[in-house]
Order: structure tokens, then sequence, then C-alpha cells
């Protein structure tokens, strides 16, 4: 007889390969056994799954608590705990906040708060930008999970936040890139042409064209593309293990794939919920709240964007949470440039996705491998977590397939639920129904019951010293 903290019974186990009937086991915040039904095990608690399923966490790599310096818009508590109702077990916080954790200081700053006030567990990014560079080496050894650099300037209204982590040229950018490289962690990109961009919004104001729709003028394809040839080919000369944040255009992801097939470029690459689910006539309706950098695209590019992604073209899936207040976003209604970009993302993806595999668009297997085992394993975070197996964290999300409902605002966890509006009214079958993290039920039910100051900092399991070290698996992510 096996003893343990926590079984869970009767469920189906998602892993990358299928569906595995097995109890899981649970000992000391960790999977210590996957156990035949009939094999007796005397445990603390039992959770009857019967009629489910059980997926590992949700890792989501890209996402803004907004504290410190803008609690206004999101913190720490109800940001994790917008995760916990969403399935989400870790997330992968930016490094934008005010102070940025683009230095130690801002980096402790950001680390002591969030441990005080998570739900689930959380890992930092550091920033990477021109004036910063010699702070990087430090940031990597205090635990950051990888460097964001942005390629577009600054919004003028948020200097501080984004202190440390935009490049000024492509000059300045192969030194930053040089510089992550020797971290070995992944350098994170925002991958859009800053001169397109603001040569763009200059003339659209200029001509009175600032409508819900000079948004996406601004900002047209073509200035991902640019964005991610030059980067690919930087990466390349500095040795750096490239992530592509939030890519929302099939014709990107298709230069991303070939520069990594053809060119053994290391490159993964990353898109979002609002580029797989709404189109550009979505947006229009939605106004300043689906204003989003980038900017959501035509149908013709969701809809390749889409194949893409089930396909596993692209390695993986976050919701770039960054909720705004609702005053903010209104402005945008006048002049959508006036606006911020960003919306809550947390507590749709699951159900969005589930949804999908319902209706045969999207297999399990991608599912686990796009919102968990990639992940972990492009982030050094793997096996300890985005896996259900014996030494794992269980970090585990139970899902009903079966159950329907409306994704509604009012219920949700997010500080700025009222400019949540992406997918609000939309129907959905299959729902996360408990997410435990290291063992313990953090959301029952809709209800999230886990404690603030629960999570804790997830530093990389293992950090390379060269790109070199590693081989892209074209589709399929890193395999550490």
């Amino acid at each position: 007889m096996q003893f343990a903290d926590l079984v869970i019974r009767g469920g189906e186990v998602a892993t990358t390969a299928g569906l595995v009937r097995a109890g899981v086991v649970i000992r000391e915040g960790r999977i210590a056994g996957l156990v035949d039904e009939q094999i007796s095990v005397h445990a603390a608690a039992e959770i009857d799954a019967r009629g489910r399923l059980i997926l590992p966490g949700l890792i989501d790599p890209h996402t803004h608590m907004r504290e410190p310096g803008t609690e206004e818009r999101e913190d720490w508590e109800t940001g994790t705990a917008a995760a916990a109702a969403g399935g989400v077990t870790t997330i992968l916080e930016m490094p934008v906040s005010t102070p940025p954790t683009s230095s130690l200081s801002g980096f402790h700053t950001k680390r002591a708060i969030a441990e005080r006030k998570a739900i689930v567990d959380f890992a930092l990014y550091g920033g990477a930008g021109f004036s910063n560079l010699e702070q990087i080496p430090a940031l990597a050894e205090a635990g950051a999970i990888g460097f964001k650099t942005f390629l577009h300037e600054p919004y003028a209204d948020r200097l501080a936040e984004f202190e440390g982590m935009f490049a000024t040229d492509d000059g300045v950018l192969l030194d930053i890139f040089r510089a992550v490289a020797r971290t070995g962690l992944p350098q994170c990109v925002h991958a859009e042409n800053n001169a397109i961009i603001q040569r763009r919004v200059a003339e659209l104001r200029r001509t009175g064209n600032v409508g819900a729709g000079a948004h996406a003028e601004s900002r047209p394809v073509i200035a991902e593309v640019e964005a991610v040839q030059r980067t690919l080919l930087l990466a390349a000369e500095a040795g750096a293990r490239l992530h592509l944040c939030h890519i929302s255009s099939a014709s990107a992801v298709r230069l991303a794939h070939d520069g990594r097939t053809r060119m053994r470029t290391p490159v993964t690459i990353e898109t979002c919920p609002q580029y797989l689910f709404l189109n550009r006539e979505d947006a229009l309706k939605l106004g300043p709240y689906a204003k989003i950098s980038p900017p959501i695209r035509a149908e013709e590019e969701r809809a390749a964007l889409w194949d893409l992604f089930a396909n596993g073209i692209v390695d993986v899936i976050g919701t770039d949470h960054s909720p705004h207040t609702q005053l903010a976003k209104e402005r945008g209604w006048v002049d959508i440039f006036d606006a911020p970009a960003g919306a809550p993302g947390l507590e749709t993806m699951l159900p969005l996705l589930l949804t999908r595999i319902n209706d045969g668009t999207l297999s399990i297997a991608r599912l686990v491998a796009a919102t968990a085992e990639n992940v972990a394993r492009i982030f050094g975070l793997y096996p300890q977590k985005g896996t259900v197996q014996v030494g794992s964290d269980a970090d585990l999300v139970i899902v009903d397939m079966q159950q329907e409902a409306t994704i509604d605002v009012q219920r949700m966890y997010t500080k700025q639920r009222a400019t949540a509006r992406l997918f609000d009214g939309w129907r959905v079958r299959g729902v996360p129904v408990l997410t435990l993290v290291r063992g313990r039920v953090v959301m029952r039910d809709g209800v999230v019951v886990g404690q603030p100051g629960y999570g804790r900092l997830i530093r990389p399991v293992r950090r390379f010293t060269s790109a070199a070290s590693t081989n892209p698996t074209p589709g399929g992510g890193w395999r550490i």
C-alpha cells in the first residue's frame, strides 16, 4: 500500500502523446506516482475526477501583473487569482512595471511583492535594453527566466515602465543579443518595426484618421515581418536563443519557421488567443477594448495562423494578459491612439481552446504541448513544470469537457474585468473546474480558494552557455 497526501482518481491524464487512464498520487507537493485505478493508495484526501481530464497546469509565458507602479490596472493578488481561475498554475511575468525588472533592485522589489501576494507560482523576466547591458549577468544570476526587448519606442507617457528594455538602433540590438546569449537564457522580442509604425501614426493623425481601425493601419503586417527577419539575422550572429513574443500574423510565423528549418536559426514562436479567435471586423466592433499590439489581423491572416498553430508550427500560446483601466480605454473612442494597448486574458484562454478540442479543430496533445510542455522546455522549467510525471510539481488542472458556459466579465477575478471584453458573451464547451499548484487546490468550481503568498518564484532549472548547445525541433519547441 502506498501513502500520499492526495490522490486523484477516475480521470484521464492528458499528455503530448494522448490520454492515459491513471490515478495521480501526490506527496509533498510533487507527483509521486501514476497508478492503476486498482492499486490501493492510502491518502489524506481524495479527489474524484471521473468523466474529466487531468491536464498539466498551464504555464502562461506572457503576463503583466502591473505591480509595482500601476496597481490600479492589476496587482499580484488579483492577477494570480485570475490565473488560478483560468487553470494557469505558473505565470512568466514581463519586466514592464515601475520600477521595471531591468535592474537588480527592480527585480528584487517585484519578487518581494509577488512572494507576499501571488496565489500561483511565477517567474520574472529581466529587461534587456541599451541602458542596462551591464545589469544582464546579475539579473540572470538572480533567477530571471529570460530577457525581453522591445523594438519600438516606449510610449511617451510610460517611459519609466519601459526603462532598460528597448533598443535604439540595430547596433545596440546586436549588443543586447550578445549579452543575453552569454547567459544562455531566451532572448524574447516584441517584433515590430519602429520606423514604419511612427511614420504611419504621424500620417494617420495628420489626415485625421484616428478611428478604431487606425491602430491596425499604423502597424501593418510588414512591420512585424521585417522585424522578425531582422531579429532572426541578428540572433543568429549573436548566438542568441530567440523567442518571438505574441506573433499576430501567419506571414511572420512562416518566415520564422523557415529560419529555423532552412537556416537552423534557434527561434521559438508564441501567439495569443486574440490573434487565433478574432479578426479585424471583431476588433472594429470592440474599439479601444480590442486595441492590442501587434494588432488583431484580417480574417485571412487569422485563419492561416490558426492552421499553423493547430499543426504545431507555432510553439506556444500565451495570453499577453495586460489590463488597463476602463477610463484609459474609453479615450480611444475619440482617438484610438490615445488609448493604451492591451487586454486581460488569463481567464479565457483555456475554455476557448477546450471548445476547439470539442469541435475537432484542435487535439488534446497539441493543447498540452502549446500551453505547458513546450513552455517549460523553452524556458528551462522542464520537467519540474509542464508535465504530469513522477517527480514533477503537482501543478494540475482538471477540466470538464462537457460543461457549457458563457464567458461573463462580471464573474472574473482580474481587477479590470470591465475591460475584459474580447470574448465576453462567447459560449464555450469545456471549462476548468479544479486547479492545483504543488498539490494544493487554489480553484474549485470557478471559485478561487488559494491564499496570497502561496505562489513562489521559479527559477530556470538549467541554463545554456550558447545557442549551439540546443537543437530546435521545428514546430515542436526546444528539447532540453
